[in-house]
């Protein structure tokens, strides 16, 4: 016991907003210290309430596809990660196999810790949960899945659920056992040891597995503990007799006896096969005092009923765009050359899994491919190889290796460009068109200006020569008349009122006088001067004597 085993190097990834809340709920009582965490999510103030620490996180600010690189310089050079993720959400349903999927291929224990949704929660999120556990098989080694529905049955027959948090204690507990038990009975003392080796046996390539656990104190600590294990919801629902492993850990202080021991050991070898990789550790921990703690993992269990041909998840598919904004008269061509795009790329790379389309707003084209993440590339390069083509860099039969196909594309090219060319045409006489319209409009602007001057001119004559036409027609004093037109294109002053109906008093003694001044009045001054004259005169000779 002296002797200090193995260390591992192990991590814990919370996805999602469930994952990252159950790792952090864990804390440092169920992760030692040298156990790093991991939380991943989509939005950096939920991340900054769990870590301060940009090394333990990472953003998912676009598709976790173009997030690899960064996820393998965090999840590196560990022996085993642990994955951590509600199924049914958006992110814990999407995200987790991608993590999973680079463990594997860098070599990395992977076990995923997953938990159901409720039945309350619907349909829908019953559904996606199904399909991420499909595709989550293919790159854990080990799934242990907590149906949430069973610890709501077994908690409402016992009346243990006070709040909504009770909902979820059950199945964080299980997962901080499996963490702690494993960690602790690789790394720390005990009177069985267990190495790395035997971990990777009992959970490389087991699929779904299940974990167990129970606390107990007194003198039947032992049994007491073993019975409520196999009485938790987590187990009742398996065939835990065709479990491929199990490896079970006991913690306790330094008064656990060989008797305690065996029987743990003997309950274990009644419910398993007989061909089963059964691994035991017995780990001392002195502060648990009167205290022994049973953690079960049991791995290799028959696969979830479910059905398998469910619509595949979609969590590794990715999506592309990419926009172009022509001119107005290009974007119906450059949407039936960018339509053959799908076409294109189904001849470049035969078999390929792609959906595309395509989404026009006014002049601006954009171009949408789904696919999945292992196919990017090769979309990319065609996309890039196509818009060779497409500018005339390459002929289709450089990048096509059919005729057939190369002079299709070559077809399809021509024709929008007769089709491109046709508008240019018609935008062209739109233009010549215009061009004309807005020449004709000048010219008569021009006129409307000519006129205008010619009419400003002869008014002004007019007004010049008012004095020679009033008195060659009218029998009237010069004095009276050079008064009245020097106030012709002014605002009447007082003054000059005054002066005007002296001038008329004093002018106009007899009714053929008035007569010619009030003709003066309607027929030369109303209209040229405005009103003000005209009244003044009018009302100067209403006040005269008949």
């Amino acid at each position: 016991m002296d002797s200090i085993t193995e260390e591992i190097s192990a991590m814990v990834v919370g996805v999602g907003s469930v994952g990252c809340k159950i790792v952090s709920n864990m804390g440092g009582k169920v992760i030692p210290p040298e156990v790093n965490k991991l939380y991943i999510h989509s939005s950096q103030e939920f991340l900054n309430s769990y870590s301060s620490e940009g090394s333990e996180s990472i953003l998912l600010n676009e598709h976790v596809h173009f997030l690899e690189s960064e996820i393998k310089e965090k999840i590196s050079n560990r022996d085993i990660i642990f994955l951590v993720a509600g199924l049914g959400g958006e992110t814990g349903s999407l995200v987790p196999q991608h993590v999973a999927r680079i463990a594997k291929e860098l070599g990395i224990l992977c076990v995923g810790l997953f938990s159901f949704p409720f039945a309350f929660e619907g349909r829908s999120k019953k559904l996606r949960s199904q399909q991420a556990y499909l595709s989550l098989s293919k790159y854990t080694d080990a799934l242990v899945c907590i149906e949430n529905d069973r610890f709501l049955e077994s908690n409402l027959k016992n009346n243990s659920l006070n709040d909504i948090n009770d909902l979820f204690y059950d199945s964080n507990s299980h997962f901080s056992a499996l963490i702690k038990g494993l960690v602790n009975i690789v790394s720390h003392p005990g009177l069985l040891n267990v190495d790395f080796n035997d971990v990777k046996i009992i959970f490389s390539n087991m699929g779904l597995s299940t974990v167990g656990y129970s606390l107990q104190r007194g003198e039947e600590r032992a049994e007491l503990a073993v019975m409520k294990l196999l009485e938790s919801p987590a187990l009742h629902h398996y065939e835990l007799s065709s479990a491929k492993g199990i490896l079970i850990n006991i913690t306790a202080s330094m008064d656990m006896s060989i008797e305690e021991f065996e029987i743990v050991g003997n309950t274990v070898r009644q419910f398993v096969a007989e061909n089963a990789t059964v691994v035991v550790g017995a780990v001392i921990d002195p502060d648990m005092a009167d205290t022994m703690e049973v953690t079960a993992i049991i791995t290799g269990l028959p696969e979830l009923p479910i059905d398998k041909d469910i619509q595949k998840n979609n969590f590794d598919f990715v999506k592309l765009s990419k926009s172009i904004t022509f001119d107005p008269h290009q974007a119906s061509a450059g949407l039936s050359i960018l339509s053959y795009f799908n076409e294109f790329l189904h001849q470049k790379y035969l078999g390929i899994e792609a959906k595309v389309s395509i989404e026009q707003t006014g002049n601006k084209v954009c171009l949408i491919v789904e696919t999945s993440s292992g196919d990017v590339e090769k979309i990319e390069k065609s996309l890039y190889e196509f818009g060779l083509v497409v500018v005339g860099d390459k002929v289709p039969s450089e990048v096509l290796t059919s005729n057939l196909d190369a002079e299709r594309l070559q077809m399809k090219l021509d024709m929008a460009a007769m089709e491109l060319k046709h508008s240019e045409k018609l935008l062209t006489l739109y233009q010549d068109d215009n061009k004309n319209y807005k020449s004709r409009i000048l010219s008569l602007e021009e006129k409307m200006s000519e006129l205008q001057r010619v009419i400003c001119h002869s008014l002004t004559q007019s007004q010049e020569h008012l004095s020679l036409q009033l008195s060659s027609h009218y029998d009237l004093p010069q004095s009276l008349i050079n008064l009245l037109e020097s106030n012709l294109n002014e605002n009447i002053s007082g003054v000059a009122r005054q002066r005007i109906e002296d001038e008329v008093r004093k002018h106009v003694t007899d009714k053929s006088k008035a007569m010619s001044l009030q003709q003066l009045a309607e027929n030369a001054l109303y209209g040229v001067a405005g009103n003000s004259l005209y009244a003044l005169i009018i009302s100067i000779l209403s006040t005269l004597p008949k």
